[in-house]
C-alpha cells in the first residue's frame, strides 16, 4: 500500500517536471512563430473604453503562448501511450492515458485549446475574433457533447460530493451540468485579463484537483493535471509581470475545460465556487454592472471585469494578482479541508 502511493507519487512529480521541461522547449519555437506570423496582442475595444486605455501598454506583446499549456499534457499522453506499447517497462508506468480517467479530459483540452485557437488567430484578421454569442454557442455545443458522454457513456444522472452520492435524473444531471461548464469556461475567459493572474489562479485550482484524484487514487488523472500544472509553470515563469507574452483565449479556453471535467471525476463539482473564488469575482462583477446600466442605467464598477476597476483605481498590476491568489489560495485551502472531513466522515 504505501509502496503503490509512493510509486504513483514519484510517476505524478515526474509528468509535472515533464510538462514544465517540454513546455520550456516550446517557449523559442512559439515565440520565432508569434514573431514572424505577427500574432500579437491587440486589445481595444469599442464597448469596454476604460479597459481599452489601461491595456494600450500591452498592444504588440505576443499572444496565443496558450498552446505552450495544452500541447505537453496532450503530448507527453501520446508519447508515453506509443512508448508503453513497443517497449513496456518504464514506459507502461509512466503511461497515463486511460479511458475510465483521462480520455475525457484530454478530449476537453484539446476542443478548448483548439476552438480558442481559431478564436484568437480571427482577432489577428480583424481584432474582433468571435462575438460573445458565437462563443457561448461553440461551448455549449462542446459542453452538450460531455453531457452526453457522461449520462450515455458513464451512466451519470447523480451529482458526487466526495463519497456522497445525489441522484437528480438525467434531465436535472444535463442542467446542472451544462451550468458549470458554461460557468467556468466564461469565467475564466473574463478572469484572464491582468499579467500573472489566470496562470498563478489555475494553477492553484489544478493542484487541488491533482490532490483530490490522488487521494481518489486515480493516479493517471493526478498525472493529467500534474502535466498540465507544469506546463502552466512555464507559461506563468514568462507571464508574470511584465509579461513576456499572453495566452489567449486558446489557454483560457482549454484550462478551463480541463478544470470542468477534473472536478467531476474527482467529485469535487459542488464545492467549484469555493475552489474558484475569483472566477466567481470577476464573472459576478461583469454581471452586477450589466444589471446596473440596464435597470439603473448607472455603473457600479469604473470598468468591468473587476481587475480593471482596480487598475483603473491606480492599483499596480502585480499587487491585483498577488491579492487575487491569496484569497484564491484560501478558497483552495478551504476546499481541501472539507474535502476531507467528507472523506474521513
Amino acid at each position: 500500500m504505501v509502496n503503490e502511493i509512493f510509486l504513483n507519487l514519484i510517476k505524478v512529480v515526474i509528468h509535472g517536471l515533464f510538462g514544465f521541461l517540454l513546455s520550456m522547449i516550446l517557449v523559442p519555437i512559439y515565440l520565432k512563430i508569434a514573431f514572424y506570423f505577427n500574432l500579437t496582442d491587440k486589445p481595444f475595444r469599442k464597448d469596454a473604453p476604460i479597459a481599452s486605455e489601461t491595456l494600450k501598454e500591452k498592444a504588440g506583446t505576443p499572444t496565443v503562448a496558450g498552446v505552450i499549456m495544452w500541447i505537453p499534457p496532450l503530448f507527453l499522453a501520446i508519447l508515453f501511450f506509443v512508448l508503453s506499447k513497443i517497449f513496456g517497462g518504464i514506459f507502461e508506468f509512466l503511461n497515463f492515458l486511460s479511458r475510465r480517467e483521462t480520455y475525457l479530459v484530454l478530449a476537453g483540452l484539446f476542443l478548448g485549446g483548439f476552438f480558442g485557437l481559431i478564436d484568437d488567430l480571427l482577432r489577428q484578421f480583424n481584432y474582433q475574433g468571435l462575438r460573445r454569442r458565437d462563443t457561448f454557442v461553440i461551448y455549449l455545443v462542446i459542453g452538450l457533447i460531455f453531457a452526453w458522454w457522461f449520462i450515455t457513456k458513464l451512466n451519470f444522472n447523480f451529482i458526487d460530493f466526495v463519497d456522497k452520492r445525489i441522484y437528480v435524473g438525467v434531465l436535472w444531471f444535463l442542467i446542472y451540468f451544462l451550468f458549470v461548464f458554461l460557468a467556468v469556461v466564461l469565467s475564466g475567459d473574463i478572469t484572464d485579463g491582468v499579467d500573472g493572474l489566470f496562470g498563478g489562479l489555475s494553477f492553484l485550482i489544478l493542484l487541488t484537483l491533482t490532490i483530490f484524484a490522488f487521494l481518489n487514487k486515480d493516479y493517471n488523472l493526478a498525472s493529467f493535471g500534474s502535466a498540465l500544472m507544469g506546463s502552466i509553470l512555464t507559461y506563468l515563469w514568462f507571464n508574470f509581470y511584465p509579461a513576456k507574452f499572453f495566452d489567449g483565449n486558446t489557454g483560457s479556453f482549454s484550462v478551463s475545460v480541463a478544470i470542468v471535467l477534473m472536478s467531476f471525476f474527482t467529485q469535487s463539482s459542488l464545492i467549484l465556487p469555493l475552489l474558484t473564488p475569483i472566477f466567481v469575482l470577476e464573472a459576478g462583477s461583469v454581471l452586477l454592472q450589466l444589471f446596473s446600466k440596464k435597470v439603473f442605467k448607472r455603473k457600479i464598477f469604473l470598468s468591468t471585469p473587476i481587475h480593471h476597476h482596480f487598475k483603473s483605481l491606480g492599483w499596480h498590476e502585480s499587487s491585483i494578482t498577488f491579492r487575487f491568489w491569496m484569497i484564491n489560495l484560501i478558497g483552495c485551502i478551504f476546499s481541501v479541508i472539507i474535502y476531507l472531513i467528507f472523506k474521513i466522515y
